[in-house]
């Protein structure tokens, strides 16, 4: 999950807004203005500590030590600024999340609206069950239950429905995925996950598969709570005095936690902070930064775990991780991998590179949209909607934008099967008609 630490904090700050927040464990971001007296007295506290605030996502950042936290909290509080920590927030998701188990209705028959891939909960097993759709009389329908959430995955994305019924009409409803997943919540039956610790038994590890699917709120309070670094695939990893606001939060949402036989050799996974391999980028998403780059006027220098790009200002050292958010420390920029596949992202990373080192300025939107390339049904989504949005003003533009060769191909292949009434869209696909028919012309 790639997600704003803060995204979640809206009722947190419903009555007042904070000065500092926790982003993650010891991490604290700036979120409201302060008064310069104020900001004097937090300069000379985080002097006395020891500790340097920079810009992280053009945001006021500190990170202490582990050591600090207390000193820092109870002087927070001696010079008036307010801070909203990971305790304060556990105390409020346990507030909204109560361990009671909502019955399911009866089995029925539920029409469907097309013959898209369909999943029903499965309250049990706390997991997406593949379900049967039947096609009769131009009807799609599937068995399932009153009350239960169904999801369909098409090339548009991902929708969400719970089951209802008004007097003798069963229908289905839909729902965002944030209520969709905290109603599968109220559904859920208990289960129990396991924890290990590790030969020191100073860090426990959490095998994300045990705790099935769970309510976003909750799964980003663990990444944010958990450690940031990846010793141990698709594992959450905490430090193991913060078990008990764990097994607090998770027995919310009805899971209980009990401990594993099987410990973890700790230190022969530890691997943190070791940029990822250049060679081990997907190479569409990598060519994209780098021909961008140099259509910026910047220079690019390739090593086994780095690029080095240079411009009018000096030069950066990129590399790569596997961390949730990127960084930068002086002339070191850390991407985050998963920006690479998010439009907003990577345009932030460029405009980041761009500024560092003087690149030339270039329209990044459109230049991003053009190089994009088409991995996944995202990847086509963005493509498609920056090519039609650009038709008005540019036409030339949004041709370029849908590319050539398989690119197009693929686009076509979509568009086809939209009039075939295969998938449905919500796009202006009259307008994508036009802008291929140009292509194809050209």
């Amino acid at each position: 999950m790639t997600f704003d630490p803060l995204e979640f904090c809206d009722l947190c700050f419903q009555r007042n807004k904070t000065i500092l927040c926790e982003t993650y464990k010891n991490t604290f971001i700036k979120i409201s203005s302060i008064h310069f007296s104020q900001q004097a007295k937090l300069d000379k506290l985080l002097n006395k500590l020891q500790v340097m605030p920079r810009m992280i996502d053009r945001r006021w950042t500190c990170t202490l030590d582990v050591s600090m936290r207390k000193e820092f909290l109870d002087s927070l509080w001696g010079i008036g600024v307010s801070v909203h920590t990971l305790d304060d927030h556990a105390k409020i998701l346990t507030r909204l999340y109560k361990p009671e188990i909502r019955q399911l209705g009866e089995p029925c028959t539920v029409e469907l609206p097309n013959m898209d891939s369909w999943d029903e909960y499965d309250p049990k097993t706390r997991i997406w069950s593949s379900l049967k759709v039947n096609n009769k009389n131009e009807k799609f329908t599937t068995k399932s239950t009153l009350g239960n959430v169904l999801k369909c995955s098409s090339i548009e994305g991902t929708s969400y429905y719970r089951i209802n019924k008004n007097e003798d009409s069963i229908s289905l409803i839909p729902m965002e995925k944030r209520a969709a997943f905290n109603i599968m919540c109220t559904i859920a039956e208990p289960i129990t996950a396991h924890w290990k610790g590790d030969t020191s038994g100073q860090h426990v590890f959490i095998d994300i598969k045990e705790l099935g699917i769970i309510p976003d709120e909750i799964f980003a309070f663990l990444k944010r709570l958990g450690k940031g670094d990846k010793k141990i695939a698709d594992n959450l990893y905490f430090e193991t005095e913060d078990m008990d606001i764990v097994r607090t939060a998770l027995s919310s949402i009805k899971i209980n936690l009990e401990k594993s036989t099987e410990t973890i050799d700790f230190a022969s996974s530890d691997k943190s902070c070791s940029p990822i391999p250049i060679s081990n980028i997907e190479k569409e998403r990598l060519d994209v930064l780098l021909d961008i780059i140099r259509e910026m006027g910047g220079t690019i220098t390739t090593a086994d775990t780095h690029i080095q790009v240079s411009g009018k200002r000096g030069s950066v050292k990129v590399s790569f991780t596997d961390e949730e958010k990127s960084m930068q420390d002086g002339n070191d920029i850390m991407i985050a991998i998963s920006a690479l596949e998010v439009p907003s992202r990577f345009s932030e990373v460029l405009s980041t590179i761009k500024k560092k080192i003087g690149l030339s300025d270039i329209p990044l939107e459109s230049s991003l949209a053009s190089h994009w390339p088409i991995l996944n049904d995202s990847d086509l989504q963005y493509v498609v909607q920056s090519a039609i949005s650009w038709y008005g003003s540019n036409p030339l533009l949004a041709g370029k934008i849908i590319g050539e060769n398989e690119k197009l191909d693929r686009i076509k292949e979509w568009n086809k099967k939209i009039k075939e009434g295969k998938i449905r869209s919500t796009l202006d696909t009259i307008t994508l008609g036009k802008i291929i028919k140009r292509s194809e012309s050209n």
